[in-house]
């Protein structure tokens, strides 16, 4: 399992209900939502708890740090806990960072391949209004790991007991966008080269060399590259700080070279999706353009926004100018033109303050209409319009192996795609699609279709019909024992032309077969004694 404190770098993100909604949003998906529970509350309701964890952070004023932790525990692909045991494991997380006593909110996540569990905590103590800071909280959350991975028996994973800022921001950037991050590039391509450099001189020719500048910042220093995209030096390595640096090679020296000669080198950093077994450049491209084309729209409606205010704005000192110049021609007393003039320019403040608002709410629903995507996610949306190219990227950068734990079903020969596009509900950064039969959730990985737990039994001939169609009429059946005999049932008893391989479950079907003949040969037979004696009795009469 992988346990991980969401930093919240400003206190104006450290919004406990926008987190709280934002967990509990369904976003249209059937089983997004798991487990949602309240600790340390006096209610149970997840709207009134919000509002009195809120007061509660309202009456600690001193504190300037974000006031809510954002924990995550989140588990291997196929583990599935049970509430009980995310209760306790969620119980001993809050404990061991001094939380035990806090007011907190969870919510289980089942949309993506690993079960996981969102823990909004609040750091201000519901009595003492004191904030708590966890110190160290990364060598005790490693530690937990490795403790409940033992004692629950859950795949072990390699923990960090050591904290490298750097590895963990280029392991999120490329984990979500999918591109290769330019901190990550300079760590592989010329992190040594730069280290050999003995000179201000010799750092800028192999910075040169490598299509990068090294420019002030502040009381820092940055790399930059061609594509104006920059990364703190001490974030790729310590030694490479300024004061590190200046203590190596002297008072700081700006290159000698332009700028666009350091950019001249074929050997430069590119934004590009990281190594995949499939060629991405096509699909790369087409993002890009449309990344393009949709900054390019957003301009033009915001410049068009803006000349729009501008010109009502415009137009009202104008209207505001005639009517002052108007009362200038009125023959009545000062205070009565005290009055009109104050009345001219209540109605023009009140103007500008509609005109403003108007353009503020504009800009803000241009901002979230067509919103710039990261690589990953662009190829989760064309997937799910039923882009196959897209879908077959995704899944060639999952590292998924063949054994896997979870109800599901598969086959020898597999279509790698999906045709369901109409009950789609979402496609995961590593291409399971994500639907429903009848009441069933249904995750196809391409290779294997994951049933839900509670997986009703009257939806298995239907989840069946679909193996069959993906992988013919010989399947292979995982997962529970009661899941196991219940997919055999199903087959029987909906006349479904399938075989397993496993020699328990083919015998099991057999003997069903048998007994489904012998039933239905009783049953006629019995229909049949009784149609005669029907008839005897007829002729009787």
């Amino acid at each position: 399992m992988i346990a991980k404190i969401i930093p919240i770098k400003s206190l104006r993100k450290s919004n406990f209900s926008a987190l709280v909604k934002y967990l509990t949003d369904p976003q249209g998906k059937s089983e997004r939502l798991g487990r949602v529970s309240i600790t340390n509350c006096y209610t149970d309701e997840l709207t009134p708890a919000m509002l009195e964890i809120q007061n509660t952070q309202e009456m600690n004023r001193r504190a300037r740090s974000d006031k809510t932790c954002h924990l995550v525990l989140s588990f291997t692909e196929g583990e599935r806990l049970s509430n009980d045991q995310l209760s306790e494991i969620e119980e001993r997380f809050c404990e061991a960072l001094g939380f035990r006593e806090h007011q907190r909110i969870s919510v289980v996540h089942d949309d993506t391949d690993h079960q996981h569990i969102h823990i909004a905590i609040n750091k201000i103590h519901p009595r003492k209004l004191t904030i708590h800071n966890p110190y160290y909280d990364y060598k005790k959350v490693a530690t937990l790991c490795e403790q409940i991975e033992q004692e629950y028996g859950l795949n072990q994973v390699n923990h960090e007991t050591q904290r490298d800022q750097s590895s963990r921001i280029i392991q999120d950037i490329e984990a979500k966008a999918g591109i290769e991050s330019l901190l990550g590039w300079i760590r592989r391509e010329c992190l040594d080269d730069i280290k050999r450099a003995n000179t201000w001189q010799g750092l800028h020719q192999v910075l040169q060399n490598h299509g990068l500048a090294i420019k002030e910042r502040g009381n820092g220093l940055v790399f930059v590259s061609s594509h104006g995209v920059a990364v703190k030096a001490s974030y790729v390595d310590r030694s490479l700080s300024k004061p590190n640096l200046i203590k190596r090679l002297g008072a700081f020296k700006a290159s000698a070279h332009t700028a666009q000669a350091a950019y001249t080198q074929s050997k430069q950093y590119q934004p590009r999706p990281l190594q995949n077994t499939i060629d991405t450049a096509r699909l790369f491209e087409r993002y890009q353009q449309q990344q393009a084309d949709a900054a390019s729209w957003h301009k033009e409606q915001w410049l068009a926004l803006r000349e729009q205010r501008d010109r009502l704005i415009e137009r009202a000192k104008k209207n505001a100018k005639r009517k002052r110049s108007i009362l200038k021609q009125v023959q009545s007393g000062q205070l009565v033109k005290k009055a009109l003039y104050a009345t001219v320019s209540g109605q023009f403040k009140a103007t500008l303050d509609k005109i403003k608002r108007e353009y503020r709410e504009a800009y803000a629903q241009l901002k979230t209409s067509q919103r710039r995507m990261a690589w990953l996610d662009w190829l989760s949306t064309e997937a799910k319009n039923g882009n196959v190219e897209a879908l077959l990227a995704l899944r060639a950068r999952s590292k998924k192996d063949g054994r896997m734990a979870g109800n599901h079903l598969s086959g020898y020969r597999y279509q790698n795609n999906h045709s369901r596009n109409d009950t789609v509900e979402a496609v995961t950064k590593d291409g399971t699609v994500c639907y429903r039969i009848g009441n069933t959730a249904i995750r196809d990985d391409g290779k294997r279709l994951f049933v839900s737990p509670n997986v009703l039994k009257e939806s298995l001939a239907d989840v069946l019909q679909l193996a069959i169609k993906k992988y013919g009429n010989h399947l292979s059946v995982n997962g529970s024992d009661d899941f196991r005999t219940s997919v055999v049932q199903a087959a029987v008893q909906n006349n479904l032309q399938v075989t397993f391989d496993d020699k328990t479950l083919e015998h099991y079907r057999q003997q069903l077969l048998k007994r489904q003949t012998i039933s239905q040969t009783q049953r006629f037979t019995e229909i049949q004694a009784k149609t005669n004696t029907t008839k005897a009795r007829r002729n009787s009469l």
